[in-house]
């Protein structure tokens, strides 16, 4: 009896404590937020559109650069007429100031003719040249600038086809700049200032005009010795404007400023003093050749663009501008 029980005893001790512990392994995984800087470069086009009040007009200021790479053949046409006396004087200081004002790095050729076809076909003469003198200058007005026929168009038309020293010197792919100095109008027979404007286009790619004339009655600078309408010299106006040239009042005291204004046809475009005041510079962009051309400044001081690179020749500037 005492056997039995201590064998349940036992059994019932070891069945009380004999136990099945599960364990069960948590794992937290945290979530943590960094924040991290990243620089990327992305094009972003953006479209700004910018408002200009209505009452500031658009304006466009066209110039054409000249072609000088093959130099500039010159032709001074001169009226030989006894009217033209007084003119003389100023006559050679023109053609003095123009030498001194011509671009140096072009090859200039300059010949000073009269307005007489028959003169201008048969006198010998050979250009001046880059080292000439005003006294050089002179003496060839004063050799060559004889006859009493005052049709400087055609005289230029004969001079270039049919003399012979100007065969050997006129470059027909040089520039040309024609200066015209007569107190009339020109007189060329059958042959007007558009029969001139076709033949010049046909034998030059580049041709520049001025014109020093007796003006409209209305403008002229001149005293009242003259009052037919055949002492204006229209003929000579018009072809000068044609090629956007110069016009000179031929009794002006000082042809300084006009003689400049020839000579800096044959330069090319540094700057360009705007025609009106600009808004202001954020107004103001420049096209070459119609694409947008960056190297320029602008001066409200002065109303100046100025070309920090500048455009090549035979090439098209346009200032687009909205101004006051």
């Amino acid at each position: 009896m005492f056997v039995i029980l201590f064998f349940l005893g036992c059994w019932s001790d070891q069945g009380l404590t004999h136990e099945v512990i599960k364990e069960v392994e948590v794992v937290v995984y945290d979530t943590a937020y960094v924040e991290v800087e990243v620089e990327v470069e992305v094009e972003v086009e953006v479209e700004v559109e910018v408002l200009v009040p209505e009452q500031y007009p658009l304006w466009v200021q066209a110039v054409l650069q000249p072609k000088l790479a093959n130099g500039i053949d010159i032709l001074w046409v001169v009226d030989p007429s006894g009217s033209m006396n007084n003119d003389m004087p100023r006559v050679a200081d023109g053609v003095a100031q123009m030498m001194n004002a011509l671009p140096t790095n072009v090859f200039w050729r300059l010949e000073i003719l009269p307005t007489d076809y028959v003169q201008a076909i048969n006198m010998a003469s050979f250009p001046l040249l880059p080292g000439d003198s005003d006294l050089d200058a002179q003496n060839q007005l004063n050799n060559n600038v004889s006859g009493y026929r005052e049709g400087g168009l055609e005289a230029v038309k004969f001079f270039m086809t049919q003399n012979i020293d100007a065969y050997q010197w006129l470059r027909s792919d040089a520039a040309l700049l024609i200066v015209f100095v007569s107190d009339e109008d020109d007189r060329s027979v059958g042959f007007d200032g558009q029969a001139f404007i076709n033949w010049v286009r046909l034998i030059r790619e580049t041709v520049y005009v001025t014109a020093i004339v007796n003006q409209d009655v209305s403008v002229s600078e001149c005293p009242g010795h003259f009052s037919a309408a055949n002492d204006v010299g229209i003929e000579y106006m018009d072809v000068a404007n044609y090629f956007s040239g110069v016009v000179i009042d031929i009794c002006s005291e000082d042809w300084t400023q006009g003689v400049a204004q020839a000579s800096q046809q044959l330069q090319l475009v540094e700057e360009i003093k705007l025609d009106h005041v600009p808004v202001s510079d954020q107004h103001i962009e420049v096209f070459v050749d119609g694409a947008v051309w960056p190297d320029w400044t602008f001066d409200s001081v002065t109303n100046v663009v100025t070309f920090t690179v500048i455009p090549p020749e035979e090439s098209l500037i346009e200032v687009v501008y909205n101004y006051l």
